[in-house]
Protein backbone atom coordinates (compact mmCIF):
# COMPACT_ATOMS: atom_id res chain seq x y z
CA UNK A 1 0.00 0.00 0.00
CA UNK A 2 1.36 3.42 -0.91
CA UNK A 3 0.43 6.90 -2.12
CA UNK A 4 2.52 8.90 -4.58
CA UNK A 5 2.00 12.39 -5.95
CA UNK A 6 3.60 14.97 -8.21
CA UNK A 7 3.04 18.72 -8.59
CA UNK A 8 4.82 20.24 -11.58
CA UNK A 9 6.76 23.49 -11.30
CA UNK A 10 4.09 25.58 -13.02
CA UNK A 11 1.96 25.23 -9.86
CA UNK A 12 4.61 25.63 -7.14
CA UNK A 13 5.96 28.60 -5.22
CA UNK A 14 9.58 28.27 -6.37
CA UNK A 15 9.14 26.76 -9.85
CA UNK A 16 10.49 23.38 -8.81
CA UNK A 17 8.43 20.23 -9.30
CA UNK A 18 7.61 18.37 -6.08
CA UNK A 19 7.45 14.59 -5.94
CA UNK A 20 6.18 12.96 -2.73
CA UNK A 21 5.48 9.42 -1.58
CA UNK A 22 4.41 7.46 1.49
CA UNK A 23 5.65 3.86 1.35
CA UNK A 24 3.20 1.62 3.20
CA UNK A 25 4.48 -1.84 4.09
CA UNK A 26 4.15 -4.61 6.68
CA UNK A 27 4.34 -2.97 10.14
CA UNK A 28 7.49 -4.87 11.18
CA UNK A 29 9.30 -4.30 7.87
CA UNK A 30 12.11 -1.82 8.46
CA UNK A 31 13.11 0.43 5.57
CA UNK A 32 16.53 2.00 5.04
CA UNK A 33 18.15 4.63 2.85
CA UNK A 34 20.57 3.23 0.27
CA UNK A 35 22.90 5.06 -2.11
CA UNK A 36 24.26 3.36 -5.22
CA UNK A 37 27.27 4.83 -7.01
CA UNK A 38 27.48 5.24 -10.79
CA UNK A 39 29.39 2.40 -12.43
CA UNK A 40 30.53 0.91 -15.72
CA UNK A 41 30.02 -2.80 -16.42
CA UNK A 42 31.57 -5.46 -18.64
CA UNK A 43 29.64 -6.51 -21.76
CA UNK A 44 28.70 -9.89 -20.25
CA UNK A 45 27.84 -8.55 -16.78
CA UNK A 46 24.61 -9.49 -15.05
CA UNK A 47 22.75 -7.84 -12.17
CA UNK A 48 21.03 -9.69 -9.34
CA UNK A 49 17.67 -8.28 -8.24
CA UNK A 50 15.63 -9.66 -5.32
CA UNK A 51 14.89 -13.03 -6.94
CA UNK A 52 16.39 -13.17 -10.43
CA UNK A 53 19.39 -11.93 -12.36
CA UNK A 54 19.29 -10.28 -15.78
CA UNK A 55 21.75 -8.74 -18.25
CA UNK A 56 23.41 -5.57 -16.98
CA UNK A 57 23.80 -2.44 -19.12
CA UNK A 58 27.17 -0.85 -19.84
CA UNK A 59 26.68 2.20 -17.61
CA UNK A 60 24.47 2.70 -14.55
CA UNK A 61 23.66 6.02 -12.86
CA UNK A 62 24.12 6.95 -9.22
CA UNK A 63 20.89 6.90 -7.25
CA UNK A 64 19.49 7.14 -3.75
CA UNK A 65 16.44 5.24 -2.60
CA UNK A 66 14.48 3.83 0.30
CA UNK A 67 14.66 0.05 0.47
CA UNK A 68 12.68 -2.51 2.49
CA UNK A 69 15.34 -4.32 4.47
CA UNK A 70 15.17 -7.67 2.64
CA UNK A 71 14.58 -6.39 -0.93
CA UNK A 72 17.11 -5.34 -3.59
CA UNK A 73 14.92 -2.65 -5.16
CA UNK A 74 13.58 0.71 -3.96
CA UNK A 75 10.12 1.86 -2.86
CA UNK A 76 11.01 5.36 -4.04
CA UNK A 77 14.19 7.08 -5.15
CA UNK A 78 15.99 9.62 -7.29
CA UNK A 79 19.06 9.42 -9.51
CA UNK A 80 21.94 11.77 -10.30
CA UNK A 81 20.07 13.27 -13.29
CA UNK A 82 16.90 14.02 -11.33
CA UNK A 83 14.72 11.14 -12.46
CA UNK A 84 12.49 10.30 -9.50
CA UNK A 85 10.12 7.31 -9.23
CA UNK A 86 7.65 5.80 -6.78
CA UNK A 87 5.67 2.59 -7.22
CA UNK A 88 2.32 1.22 -6.04
CA UNK A 89 0.88 -2.26 -5.67
CA UNK A 90 -2.19 -2.75 -7.89
CA UNK A 91 -4.41 -5.76 -8.45
CA UNK A 92 -5.73 -6.93 -11.79
CA UNK A 93 -8.12 -9.52 -13.13
CA UNK A 94 -4.95 -10.96 -14.64
CA UNK A 95 -3.44 -12.97 -11.76
CA UNK A 96 -0.05 -11.73 -10.59
CA UNK A 97 2.77 -14.24 -10.92
CA UNK A 98 3.89 -15.90 -7.68
CA UNK A 99 7.09 -17.37 -9.14
CA UNK A 100 10.44 -15.57 -8.80
CA UNK A 101 10.57 -12.52 -11.08
CA UNK A 102 11.14 -8.77 -10.89
CA UNK A 103 9.32 -7.04 -8.05
CA UNK A 104 7.95 -3.57 -8.67
CA UNK A 105 10.70 -2.21 -6.42
CA UNK A 106 13.29 -3.96 -8.60
CA UNK A 107 11.80 -2.44 -11.76
CA UNK A 108 11.96 0.99 -10.10
CA UNK A 109 15.63 0.73 -9.14
CA UNK A 110 16.64 -0.71 -12.51
CA UNK A 111 14.95 2.24 -14.23
CA UNK A 112 16.69 4.78 -11.98
CA UNK A 113 20.04 3.16 -12.75
CA UNK A 114 19.44 3.14 -16.52
CA UNK A 115 17.47 6.28 -17.48
CA UNK A 116 18.23 10.01 -17.30
CA UNK A 117 14.77 11.59 -17.31
CA UNK A 118 11.07 10.75 -17.17
CA UNK A 119 10.67 10.24 -20.93
CA UNK A 120 13.63 7.86 -21.10
CA UNK A 121 12.45 6.27 -17.88
CA UNK A 122 9.13 5.43 -19.51
CA UNK A 123 10.95 3.61 -22.31
CA UNK A 124 13.28 1.74 -19.95
CA UNK A 125 10.53 0.77 -17.49
CA UNK A 126 8.05 -0.45 -20.09
CA UNK A 127 10.84 -2.26 -21.94
CA UNK A 128 11.70 -4.15 -18.74
CA UNK A 129 8.02 -4.98 -18.14
CA UNK A 130 7.60 -6.32 -21.67
CA UNK A 131 10.87 -8.27 -21.62
CA UNK A 132 10.70 -9.79 -18.14
CA UNK A 133 7.22 -9.30 -16.76
CA UNK A 134 6.85 -8.93 -13.00
CA UNK A 135 6.02 -11.05 -9.99
CA UNK A 136 7.33 -12.86 -6.95
CA UNK A 137 6.44 -12.74 -3.28
CA UNK A 138 6.26 -9.05 -2.34
CA UNK A 139 6.00 -9.58 1.43
CA UNK A 140 8.24 -11.49 3.79
CA UNK A 141 5.76 -12.89 6.31
CA UNK A 142 2.55 -12.97 4.26
CA UNK A 143 1.33 -14.31 0.96
CA UNK A 144 1.19 -11.23 -1.27
CA UNK A 145 1.72 -10.83 -5.00
CA UNK A 146 0.67 -7.91 -7.14
CA UNK A 147 1.20 -5.90 -10.29
CA UNK A 148 2.58 -2.35 -10.18
CA UNK A 149 1.85 1.26 -11.00
CA UNK A 150 4.54 3.94 -11.12
CA UNK A 151 4.88 7.71 -11.06
CA UNK A 152 7.98 9.00 -12.89
CA UNK A 153 9.09 12.62 -12.61
CA UNK A 154 11.89 15.02 -13.43
CA UNK A 155 12.04 18.80 -13.23
CA UNK A 156 10.03 19.24 -16.43
CA UNK A 157 7.47 16.46 -16.84
CA UNK A 158 6.06 13.26 -15.41
CA UNK A 159 4.35 9.99 -16.35
CA UNK A 160 1.85 7.71 -14.63
CA UNK A 161 2.44 4.09 -15.70
CA UNK A 162 0.10 1.23 -14.77
CA UNK A 163 0.78 -2.40 -15.57
CA UNK A 164 -0.62 -5.93 -15.47
CA UNK A 165 1.83 -8.71 -16.28
CA UNK A 166 3.61 -7.56 -19.44
CA UNK A 167 0.82 -5.16 -20.42
CA UNK A 168 0.99 -1.47 -19.55
CA UNK A 169 -0.58 1.93 -20.11
CA UNK A 170 0.87 5.42 -19.58
CA UNK A 171 -0.45 8.95 -19.16
CA UNK A 172 1.62 12.13 -19.17
CA UNK A 173 1.17 14.34 -16.10
CA UNK A 174 -0.28 17.80 -16.72
CA UNK A 175 -0.18 20.06 -13.69
CA UNK A 176 -0.38 17.44 -10.96
CA UNK A 177 -1.17 13.79 -10.37
CA UNK A 178 -1.65 11.34 -7.51
CA UNK A 179 -1.71 7.55 -7.62
CA UNK A 180 -2.60 4.85 -5.09
CA UNK A 181 -3.19 1.09 -4.97
CA UNK A 182 -5.84 1.07 -7.66
CA UNK A 183 -5.81 1.58 -11.42
CA UNK A 184 -6.70 5.17 -12.30
CA UNK A 185 -6.05 5.52 -16.05
CA UNK A 186 -9.23 5.11 -18.06
CA UNK A 187 -9.55 5.98 -21.74
CA UNK A 188 -7.38 9.10 -21.35
CA UNK A 189 -4.02 7.38 -21.83
CA UNK A 190 -1.21 8.64 -24.08
CA UNK A 191 0.66 5.36 -24.58
CA UNK A 192 -0.36 1.70 -24.35
CA UNK A 193 1.40 -1.62 -24.95
CA UNK A 194 0.68 -3.36 -28.22
CA UNK A 195 -1.57 -6.16 -26.98
CA UNK A 196 -3.16 -4.67 -23.85
CA UNK A 197 -6.52 -3.99 -25.49
CA UNK A 198 -6.57 -7.18 -27.56
CA UNK A 199 -5.78 -9.28 -24.50
CA UNK A 200 -8.56 -7.66 -22.45
CA UNK A 201 -11.00 -8.17 -25.32
CA UNK A 202 -10.08 -11.85 -25.62
CA UNK A 203 -10.69 -12.30 -21.88
CA UNK A 204 -14.14 -10.73 -22.15
CA UNK A 205 -13.15 -7.68 -20.10
CA UNK A 206 -13.68 -5.22 -22.96
CA UNK A 207 -16.23 -5.00 -25.75
CA UNK A 208 -14.57 -4.69 -29.15
CA UNK A 209 -15.43 -1.55 -31.07
CA UNK A 210 -15.96 0.60 -27.96
CA UNK A 211 -13.47 3.05 -26.41
CA UNK A 212 -10.94 1.11 -24.38
CA UNK A 213 -10.89 1.91 -20.65
CA UNK A 214 -7.80 0.42 -18.99
CA UNK A 215 -9.03 0.67 -15.39
CA UNK A 216 -12.45 -0.74 -16.19
CA UNK A 217 -10.95 -3.64 -18.12
CA UNK A 218 -8.12 -4.66 -15.80
CA UNK A 219 -9.25 -3.81 -12.23
CA UNK A 220 -9.91 -6.77 -9.94
CA UNK A 221 -13.21 -5.60 -8.44
CA UNK A 222 -13.33 -8.54 -6.02
CA UNK A 223 -10.48 -7.24 -3.83
CA UNK A 224 -11.60 -6.71 -0.22
CA UNK A 225 -9.28 -3.70 0.14
CA UNK A 226 -10.51 -1.97 -3.03
CA UNK A 227 -12.74 0.51 -1.11
CA UNK A 228 -9.87 1.67 1.14
CA UNK A 229 -7.54 1.98 -1.87
CA UNK A 230 -10.09 4.11 -3.68
CA UNK A 231 -10.64 6.17 -0.53
CA UNK A 232 -6.94 6.99 -0.27
CA UNK A 233 -6.77 7.95 -3.94
CA UNK A 234 -9.76 10.25 -3.44
CA UNK A 235 -8.16 11.70 -0.29
CA UNK A 236 -4.82 12.47 -1.95
CA UNK A 237 -6.53 13.92 -5.02
CA UNK A 238 -8.75 16.18 -2.93
CA UNK A 239 -5.82 17.30 -0.79
CA UNK A 240 -3.55 18.17 -3.75
CA UNK A 241 -6.37 19.73 -5.75
CA UNK A 242 -7.17 21.97 -2.78
CA UNK A 243 -3.64 23.31 -2.42
CA UNK A 244 -3.25 26.99 -3.42
CA UNK A 245 -1.80 26.92 -6.92
CA UNK A 246 1.38 28.94 -7.21
CA UNK A 247 1.95 28.60 -3.45
CA UNK A 248 2.80 24.89 -3.18
CA UNK A 249 6.12 23.94 -1.61
CA UNK A 250 7.76 21.56 0.83
CA UNK A 251 5.49 22.39 3.76
CA UNK A 252 2.34 21.73 1.77
CA UNK A 253 3.64 18.40 0.49
CA UNK A 254 4.55 17.32 4.03
CA UNK A 255 1.00 18.04 5.13
CA UNK A 256 -0.40 15.95 2.28
CA UNK A 257 1.72 12.99 3.38
CA UNK A 258 0.55 13.44 6.99
CA UNK A 259 -3.13 13.53 6.06
CA UNK A 260 -5.71 11.52 8.03
CA UNK A 261 -8.79 13.31 6.70
CA UNK A 262 -10.93 16.03 8.23
CA UNK A 263 -11.52 14.67 11.77
CA UNK A 264 -9.85 16.98 14.31
CA UNK A 265 -9.74 14.21 16.94
CA UNK A 266 -8.41 11.46 14.66
CA UNK A 267 -6.42 8.65 16.27
CA UNK A 268 -5.25 5.23 15.00
CA UNK A 269 -8.18 2.88 14.68
CA UNK A 270 -10.40 1.08 12.21
CA UNK A 271 -10.02 3.65 9.39
CA UNK A 272 -6.21 3.67 9.36
CA UNK A 273 -5.95 1.82 6.05
CA UNK A 274 -8.01 4.50 4.27
CA UNK A 275 -5.64 7.37 5.19
CA UNK A 276 -2.72 8.73 3.17
CA UNK A 277 -0.69 8.58 6.41
CA UNK A 278 -1.45 4.92 7.05
CA UNK A 279 -1.58 3.23 10.43
CA UNK A 280 -1.95 -0.52 10.89
CA UNK A 281 -4.92 -2.20 12.55
CA UNK A 282 -3.95 -5.90 12.54
CA UNK A 283 -0.53 -7.52 12.73
CA UNK A 284 -1.40 -10.13 10.10
CA UNK A 285 -3.27 -7.87 7.68
CA UNK A 286 -2.85 -4.41 6.22
CA UNK A 287 0.05 -1.97 6.22
CA UNK A 288 1.44 1.16 7.82
CA UNK A 289 3.60 3.94 6.44
CA UNK A 290 7.21 2.81 6.78
CA UNK A 291 9.06 5.67 5.07
CA UNK A 292 8.40 8.84 3.09
CA UNK A 293 10.28 10.97 0.60
CA UNK A 294 9.79 14.39 -0.97
CA UNK A 295 12.05 15.52 -3.83
CA UNK A 296 12.25 19.12 -5.05
CA UNK A 297 13.16 18.90 -8.73
CA UNK A 298 14.49 22.03 -10.49
CA UNK A 299 13.96 22.39 -14.22
CA UNK A 300 17.70 22.99 -14.72
CA UNK A 301 19.34 19.59 -15.26
CA UNK A 302 22.60 20.57 -13.51
CA UNK A 303 21.00 21.99 -10.33
CA UNK A 304 21.12 19.94 -7.07
CA UNK A 305 18.03 17.87 -6.27
CA UNK A 306 16.87 18.49 -2.73
CA UNK A 307 15.63 15.30 -1.09
CA UNK A 308 13.67 15.19 2.18
CA UNK A 309 13.35 11.78 3.84
CA UNK A 310 11.30 10.57 6.78
CA UNK A 311 11.09 7.27 8.68
CA UNK A 312 7.92 5.49 9.89
CA UNK A 313 4.58 7.39 9.85
CA UNK A 314 5.18 11.03 8.82
CA UNK A 315 2.59 12.34 11.31
CA UNK A 316 4.92 11.16 14.10
CA UNK A 317 8.21 11.88 12.38
CA UNK A 318 10.22 14.59 10.68
CA UNK A 319 12.00 15.07 7.35
CA UNK A 320 15.74 15.58 6.97
CA UNK A 321 17.44 17.09 3.88
CA UNK A 322 19.64 14.90 1.67
CA UNK A 323 21.57 15.14 -1.58
CA UNK A 324 23.15 12.48 -3.74
CA UNK A 325 26.62 13.95 -3.25
CA UNK A 326 26.40 14.01 0.56
CA UNK A 327 26.88 11.31 3.18
CA UNK A 328 23.82 9.44 4.42
CA UNK A 329 23.33 9.52 8.20
CA UNK A 330 24.79 6.20 9.33
CA UNK A 331 21.82 5.22 11.50
CA UNK A 332 19.41 5.74 8.57
CA UNK A 333 21.15 2.98 6.60
CA UNK A 334 20.78 -0.76 7.15
CA UNK A 335 22.78 -1.92 10.19
CA UNK A 336 25.36 -4.63 9.81
CA UNK A 337 24.48 -6.21 13.14
CA UNK A 338 21.70 -5.95 15.70
CA UNK A 339 23.88 -3.86 18.03
CA UNK A 340 24.45 -1.11 15.44
CA UNK A 341 22.46 2.17 15.62
CA UNK A 342 19.12 1.88 13.83
CA UNK A 343 17.02 5.04 13.58
CA UNK A 344 14.13 3.25 11.85
CA UNK A 345 13.51 0.96 14.79
CA UNK A 346 14.03 3.81 17.27
CA UNK A 347 11.29 5.96 15.72
CA UNK A 348 9.07 2.90 15.21
CA UNK A 349 9.36 2.03 18.92
CA UNK A 350 8.44 5.60 19.78
CA UNK A 351 5.44 5.49 17.44
CA UNK A 352 4.17 2.35 19.20
CA UNK A 353 4.44 4.07 22.58
CA UNK A 354 2.52 7.14 21.42
CA UNK A 355 -0.24 5.63 19.24
CA UNK A 356 -2.49 4.46 22.13
CA UNK A 357 -2.44 8.06 23.46
CA UNK A 358 -2.20 9.70 20.05
CA UNK A 359 -4.48 12.67 20.73
CA UNK A 360 -2.57 13.58 23.89
CA UNK A 361 0.98 13.34 22.56
CA UNK A 362 1.19 13.38 18.74
CA UNK A 363 0.89 17.12 18.21
CA UNK A 364 3.70 17.95 20.67
CA UNK A 365 6.10 15.51 19.01
CA UNK A 366 5.14 16.77 15.56
CA UNK A 367 5.80 20.35 16.69
CA UNK A 368 9.35 19.42 17.68
CA UNK A 369 9.98 17.82 14.31
CA UNK A 370 8.45 20.84 12.54
CA UNK A 371 10.87 23.08 14.42
CA UNK A 372 13.75 20.88 13.26
CA UNK A 373 12.54 21.10 9.63
CA UNK A 374 12.12 24.88 9.88
CA UNK A 375 15.68 25.27 11.17
CA UNK A 376 17.09 23.12 8.37
CA UNK A 377 15.18 25.13 5.75
CA UNK A 378 16.48 28.38 7.26
CA UNK A 379 20.05 27.08 7.05
CA UNK A 380 19.50 26.11 3.42
CA UNK A 381 18.10 29.55 2.61
CA UNK A 382 21.23 31.15 4.03
CA UNK A 383 23.47 28.71 2.16
CA UNK A 384 22.03 29.03 -1.35
CA UNK A 385 24.29 27.51 -4.01
CA UNK A 386 26.30 25.89 -1.21
CA UNK A 387 28.87 23.24 -2.08
CA UNK A 388 28.42 19.61 -1.12
CA UNK A 389 30.53 19.96 2.02
CA UNK A 390 28.26 22.69 3.39
CA UNK A 391 25.13 20.76 2.47
CA UNK A 392 26.58 17.67 4.14
CA UNK A 393 27.00 19.60 7.38
CA UNK A 394 23.32 20.58 7.27
CA UNK A 395 22.29 16.97 6.61
CA UNK A 396 24.31 15.58 9.51
CA UNK A 397 23.26 18.37 11.88
CA UNK A 398 19.58 17.80 11.09
CA UNK A 399 19.94 14.02 11.48
CA UNK A 400 21.55 14.63 14.86
CA UNK A 401 18.64 16.88 15.91
CA UNK A 402 16.21 14.18 14.75
CA UNK A 403 18.06 11.61 16.85
CA UNK A 404 17.97 13.87 19.92
CA UNK A 405 14.21 14.40 19.58
CA UNK A 406 13.58 10.67 19.30
CA UNK A 407 15.91 9.73 22.17
CA UNK A 408 14.36 12.29 24.52
CA UNK A 409 10.82 11.24 23.60
CA UNK A 410 11.64 7.55 24.07
CA UNK A 411 12.98 8.30 27.53
CA UNK A 412 9.95 10.43 28.35
CA UNK A 413 7.39 7.83 27.22
CA UNK A 414 9.15 4.64 28.30
CA UNK A 415 7.82 4.68 31.87
CA UNK A 416 4.43 6.26 31.22
CA UNK A 417 1.38 4.03 31.65
CA UNK A 418 -0.34 3.51 28.31
CA UNK A 419 -4.03 3.82 27.64
CA UNK A 420 -5.84 0.84 26.11
CA UNK A 421 -5.27 0.70 22.35
CA UNK A 422 -8.45 0.91 20.26
CA UNK A 423 -6.93 -1.76 18.00
CA UNK A 424 -6.87 -4.37 20.74
CA UNK A 425 -3.84 -6.72 20.68
CA UNK A 426 -2.33 -5.13 17.54
CA UNK A 427 0.79 -3.62 19.13
CA UNK A 428 1.42 -6.59 21.41
CA UNK A 429 1.19 -8.93 18.42
CA UNK A 430 3.67 -6.80 16.48
CA UNK A 431 6.14 -6.61 19.31
CA UNK A 432 6.15 -10.38 19.75
CA UNK A 433 7.19 -10.83 16.11
CA UNK A 434 9.93 -8.21 15.61
CA UNK A 435 12.52 -9.63 13.17
CA UNK A 436 16.23 -8.99 12.88
CA UNK A 437 16.54 -6.61 9.92
CA UNK A 438 20.31 -6.46 9.60
CA UNK A 439 22.43 -6.65 6.50
CA UNK A 440 23.79 -10.03 7.54
CA UNK A 441 20.28 -11.52 7.76
CA UNK A 442 19.38 -10.01 4.39
CA UNK A 443 22.48 -11.53 2.81
CA UNK A 444 21.56 -14.93 4.24
CA UNK A 445 18.09 -14.68 2.72
CA UNK A 446 19.56 -13.73 -0.65
CA UNK A 447 21.34 -17.08 -0.78
CA UNK A 448 17.95 -18.69 -1.37
CA UNK A 449 16.35 -17.23 -4.53
CA UNK A 450 13.03 -18.99 -3.87
CA UNK A 451 12.62 -17.22 -0.52
CA UNK A 452 10.18 -16.42 0.86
Amino acid sequence: MCDTMLVLGSLTRDGRSYFAKNSDREPNEAQYLTRVEAATHAPDARVRATYIDLPQVGRTHACLGSRPWWIWGFEHGVNEHGLTIGNEAVWSRLPAGAGPNLLGMDLLRLTLERACDADEGLEVLTGLIEAHGQGGAAALTREMVYHNAFLLADGRTGWVVESAGRHWVAKRVTGWATISNVYSIGSDYDRISDRAEAFATAQGWHEAGTPFDWARAYTDTTRANLPSCRARLAMSRAKVEGLPKGEIGLGEMIEVLRDHGDAADWSPGGDGQACVCMHGVRADLGSETAASMIVALPAQPDAPREIWASLASPCLSGFIPLWLDCDLPHDWTQPEEITDPDQWWDIERLQRLIEPDYISHASALRAQFNGMIHKARAELALAQNADSATRNVITQRTARAYREIVDAALQDHADRPQSPDARGPYLADLNRAIPRTTRSVREALALHPSHP
